[in-house]
């Protein structure tokens, strides 16, 4: 969650990128949430889908049937086409919210906001965190891969 925490174009917002889906209930796959390999790339995808699944007015709580079942992803993209009269593919979808994030990042950019703000603050490195005395250890590389698409 805290690729998401550092990196969200929303300031942080945990539903933009909700790794616990993925992280702890495994909706869409499994990973080790303790572990700094893959997060990056797990908060990018969640990030992009979140955008997406946000533009279309859908509840984000559809995202954990989404993620687990492709004929509901399917579903979304069929829905989509049938109220706006589109023939959207699911690489459509995905491509829409890659473009809100690029967009929204070009405001934040505008704003003065650089990679310098995509990270947590140093106490999440330094100090062991219970129940499993880990610390921050995702690097600044991976965080910014995280909009390499």
């Amino acid at each position: 969650q805290g690729v998401t925490y550092a990196t969200t174009t929303m300031g942080a917002d945990h539903t933009a990128g909700y790794a616990v889906a993925t992280n702890i209930l495994g909706c869409g796959g499994k990973s080790d949430p303790l572990s700094a390999e893959g997060q990056a790339e797990i908060s990018r995808n969640l990030q992009i889908a979140t955008a997406a699944i946000d533009a279309t007015g859908y509840c984000l709580f559809t995202a954990f049937a989404l993620l687990d079942q492709p004929e509901t992803m399917q579903a979304l993209v069929d829905t989509i086409n049938a109220m706006y009269d589109l023939n959207m593919t699911l690489d459509d979808v995905t491509e829409l919210g890659k473009d809100i994030l690029r967009k929204e990042r070009a405001f934040n950019a505008a704003a003065g906001f650089t990679k310098a703000h995509d990270r947590l603050p140093l106490y999440f490195s330094r100090e062991s965190v219970a129940p499993h005395n880990v610390r921050w250890d995702v690097s600044d590389e991976d965080l910014d891969s995280v909009f390499n698409f």
